[in-house]
């Protein structure tokens, strides 16, 4: 693809005379791709592009002639170019894109003033995917991404979610980028967006006939076969075609006879023949020291920046700035210069000798940063030329470490690495770096590297109270292993020196840890020591961590009653003055002992009202962590459809091993259980897939709750071997502790005993049935532990009257899920007893709980075992269709109408009391149910049915 004028990036040169707007040669396929694209977006179905291509093949042109079109079809269009590098730089590209350009895709002040905060890039997309439904209702978007490779880490996770959140409106992506570049995170967008229907165009060099044209194009006349023989010589790459064309007519080596172009002397141009060294030498040494020093600044750039670094008068760059242009190297557009091509480019940056390249580059980041530009808009080139001991670079990389910490800590780290190579030995600077760089790498998921480094580094760079105070913030950061925080303590706990409230703040920091792992026994055994560090303390802090660590302990030991009086002792004021994600856990834990106390109701309130809250003050780990949650009380509740409209697409499996938490690892046995119930196989699959990637954590409460879960599929399937295959995973004699788990369900301990005596192993059906018992003896009170443990006895004893017992209890209570499985089993014992009338009565009872919960896989066994028995049950909810109108749940309906209504997601979250997150999964769910693709088709569902 080529024109006689390609723009920065595109492919080709710019020449006076015919051929100055030729029309783009040898893509007529991939325009009438694009233009089909465009015409099905229009109709109001989202979809990606990706134009794939080497440097040089015309990506920017098509992508030029792509907005064109979109402008004929009334698109309102949007372009981003990323610059290399330039990938720290946290969503640049998108953000041009959006907001850049003489006519901004979305109106540059439509998002208002916003507060820095850790966990802006995340509120930010909520905001951008906001304001872009508004635009796209009234009237198609397209947004082109030019040179995506060089993008930052964090526009992957844009792209990924921004193209599914906006997929039933009429938003169009075009993305360029060349093939197989790019950050791992842009990768993996890219390779996502493909396995999820994205279309991909790749360029290749042009075709004779093509080469053909674009001469004809650019010297006004058919070329003749010594032309063409010479062309061949550039491989079909529509840039230096047209620039060995150019050069052709620039230096008079072509002249036409009989209406056919020849060669009127048989060289190539000098532009084409000479490396770029000796092209710059053609120029005046004004020139060249203007092009030389030009290549060290942005993509784009000045010509006060040129000035101060070439330290000529701006009155003096005028005639050297316009014999470059004239040249073609340089092109002048919105009041800014820039390289015809980043081939150019990158051929004058290969032309000087590195050490020149380097000083200039390190001159360069003091222009660019005295014009403004952030530290981690230069970081990458100061990385690259800064020497030792500059201190000034140092202070500018650590500047763009810290800014780098939350969005993309891996980048952070290395920067920080960086730093360090280059600062002294004993400067100031070192030990916030060391300590930045350990944090970065901890929160990067690199704990290997993370632990290397710290024990090594923190020790040699800070005083004791110093290193105490990073390993603090280490034993705080929820997003890493339990065991890795845990053992952050015990190294701060290893330093001497350390004030009482210091040494008793990492003491119950270890203590809490250990509790949150499922590390029970040794969280005991240091429980003596820790009180009495805490006590002789008078930090608020370390009472605070203590006493939550303190009513996890007691809630591991069962005791649930005194667990929730510890919580309600707990005052969060403690952490008054400090950034600690525990205030906002505690009040989540809190809703886990109000449902192990039947106080579902209440439990689903603290969930709701932390949700509420967490997105008041823009938390997202914080909505993450009660939302999922909230999910995991429906189950209990029997609201399978909105448990899974709450926690499906929440995890997946390229994320699996970042799963390194109680949170997110009991979520996850959450989904896969609601998969099963309701019948889902795919789904259910994909849970294990991921289940079996926990199995590698660290963290014993991982690996548990990953058995478990594993355990239930391959029960679910009808593998009772395998299931106890994995309840053995961690070790045969760790399979008589895989339970309590952390969090605990009490209606597991039934479950567990059918999978042992399944399997033939009594032994660990016993050491349940102890645990259940136990349980009931110190919560005598709560009628689901009453009822669970009356259902394991009754199984293992193969007693009806504990059958019986189990689901009198559980039947009124507040799990119906639980009461069905007690209910079933009755209803076994009942038909082995000969009680055919009984058996009846309590598949019948299973069948409606199940059918009421939505539970199609449960309900489908039960409605098996009376078909058995000769009896047949219609059950028109069990009947529901899976498509159509008819198939959508009342949530569901809800979601669609306001939708349809012309709501945005946010909106629809905002008036239904949900997340964004659950508004999305709903309207997934809607639109494959309706076989639809778009809101326009929505709307006109809902207009039918209305």
């Amino acid at each position: 693809m080529t024109s006689a004028t390609q723009g920065s990036g595109a492919g080709g040169s710019i020449v006076s005379g015919p051929g100055s707007s030729c029309p783009i040669r040898g893509r007529d396929e991939q325009l009438d791709t694009i233009t089909g694209f465009l015409e099905r977006v229009r109709s109001g179905v989202g979809g990606v592009t990706i134009i794939e291509g080497a440097a040089g093949l015309g990506k920017t042109r098509l992508l030029a002639a792509a907005r064109a079109s979109a402008r004929a079809l009334s698109f309102r269009t949007g372009l981003g170019a990323a610059e290399p590098g330039h990938s720290p730089v946290e969503l640049a590209v998108l953000m041009e894109a959006l907001f850049g350009g003489a006519e901004s895709l979305i109106e540059r002040t439509a998002l208002g003033s916003r507060d820095r905060s850790r966990e802006e890039p995340f509120w930010l997309l909520q905001d951008v995917q906001t304001l872009m439904e508004r635009a796209a209702l009234r009237q198609p978007l397209l947004v082109c991404l030019d040179d995506a490779q060089w993008a930052d880490a964090g526009c992957g996770f844009a792209l990924r979610m921004l193209t599914q959140w906006l997929a039933s409106l009429p938003v169009a992506w075009l993305i360029a980028v060349r093939p197989d570049q790019g950050a791992p995170q842009i990768r993996r967008a890219l390779a996502e967006l493909t396995a999820a229907g994205a279309a991909t165009i790749r360029l290749t060099p042009l075709n004779a006939s093509a080469v053909a044209e674009v001469a004809a194009d650019v010297l006004g006349a058919p070329a003749g076969g010594d032309v063409l023989r010479t062309l061949a010589g550039v491989r079909g790459n529509p840039f230096l075609v047209v620039d060995l064309l150019t050069g052709l007519r620039e230096e008079n080596l072509v002249r036409v006879v009989d209406g056919r172009a020849g060669l009127a002397e048989n060289r190539v141009p000098h532009r084409l023949e000479d490396s770029m060294r000796r092209r710059l030498s053609r120029t005046t040494p004004a020139g060249e020291r203007v092009v030389i020093v030009a290549a060290s600044l942005a993509r784009q750039f000045t010509l006060g920046q040129i000035a101060e670094m070439a330290r000529i008068p701006v009155a003096d760059l005028v005639d050297p700035v316009r014999e470059v242009i004239d040249a073609g190297i340089f092109s002048e557009a919105g009041g800014r210069l820039a390289f015809q091509h980043d081939l150019a480019r990158e051929a004058v940056r290969g032309a000087v000798p590195d050490a020149v390249r380097r000083a200039l580059d390190r001159a360069a980041a003091d222009v660019l940063l005295a014009g403004g530009a952030l530290p981690v808009e230069v970081a990458a080139q100061l990385a690259a030329s800064a020497e030792p001991g500059d201190v000034a670079a140092v202070r500018t990389l650590a500047d763009a470490a810290e800014s780098l910490g939350m969005t993309d800590p891996s980048a952070s780290a290395d920067i920080a690495r960086v730093a360090l190579s280059l600062v002294p030995s004993r400067h100031p600077l070192r030990g916030p770096l060391v300590a930045r760089r350990t944090v970065s790498l901890f929160a990067a998921g690199r704990s290997k590297e993370a632990r290397a480094f710290a024990d090594n580094a923190l020790r040699q760079s800070l005083p004791a109270e110093q290193e105490a105070d990073v390993r603090l913030s280490l034993a705080a950061m929820f997003a890493i292993s339990a065991d890795d925080r845990a053992d952050s303590a015990r190294q701060g706990l290893s330093l001497t020196g350390l004030s009482a409230d210091t040494r008793a703040r990492l003491w119950a920091s270890l203590f809490h840890n250990l509790m949150v792992g499922s590390r029970l026994d040794e969280g005991l055994a240091i429980e003596a020591e820790v009180r009495t560090s805490v006590l002789a303390s008078t930090d608020l802090a370390a009472q605070y961590f203590f006493q939550i660590g303190r009513s996890a302990m007691e809630y591991q030991l069962g005791r649930f009653e005194r667990s929730l009086r510890l919580l309600a002792d707990v005052d969060p004021g403690q952490l008054a003055g400090f950034d600690d994600p525990r205030e906002r856990l505690t009040h989540s834990y809190r809703s886990w002992l109000l449902s192990a106390l039947d106080r579902v109701d209440e439990a689903m309130a603290v969930a709701e009202d932390g949700l509420a809250c967490a997105q008041r003050d823009r938390q997202n780990w914080a909505v993450h962590v009660f939302e999922t949650w909230k999910g995991r009380h429906l189950l209990h509740l029997g609201r399978l459809d909105e448990a899974n409209a709450v926690l499906e697409g929440r995890f997946h499996l390229a994320d699996a091993h970042l799963i390194v938490g109680v949170l997110d690892a009991a979520s996850v046995v959450a989904l896969g259980r609601v998969k099963l119930h309701l019948g889902d196989e795919r789904g259910a699959h994909e849970v294990a897939e991921i289940a079996q990637v926990m199995l590698a954590a660290t963290a014993p409460v991982v690996r548990k709750l990953a058995a478990w879960y594993l355990a239930l599929h391959a029960m679910a399937s009808g593998h009772p071997n395998q299931a106890h295959h994995w309840l053995s995973a961690l070790g045969e004699t760790e399979r008589l502790s895989l339970f309590p788990l952390f969090p605990m369900e009490a209606a597991d301990d039934p479950l567990l005993v059918r999978m042992a005596l399944a399997a033939g192993d009594e032994e660990l059906a016993k050491a349940v049935t102890e645990i259940a018992a136990r349980r009931h003896e110190l919560n005598p009170g709560v009628p689901s532990v009453a009822g669970t443990a009356a259902h394991a006895r009754g199984l293992l004893n193969q007693s009806e009257p504990d059958l019986e017992q189990a689901a009198a209890i559980l039947a009124p209570g507040p799990r119906p899920l639980a009461a069905a499985a007690a209910l079933e089993d009755l209803g076994c014992a009942r038909l082995a007893g000969g009680d055919r009338g009984g058996a009846v009565e309590a598949f019948d009872r299973v069948l409606r709980i199940c059918v009421d919960a939505g539970a199609a896989h449960d309900a489908a066994r039960a409605r098996k075992r009376l078909r058995e028995l000769g009896i047949r049950r219609r059950v028109h909810a069990l009947d529901r269709p899976k498509l159509g109108w008819e198939s959508l749940t009342d949530a569901e309906l809800s979601v669609a109408r306001l939708a349809a209504a012309g709501y945005t997601n946010r909106g629809i979250a905002d008036r239904l009391f949900v997340s964004p997150h659950t508004v999305n999964t709903h309207l997934r769910h809607v639109f494959g149910k309706l076989d639809i693709r778009s809101r326009v088709d929505l709307t006109r569902a809902v207009e039918r049915h209305s």
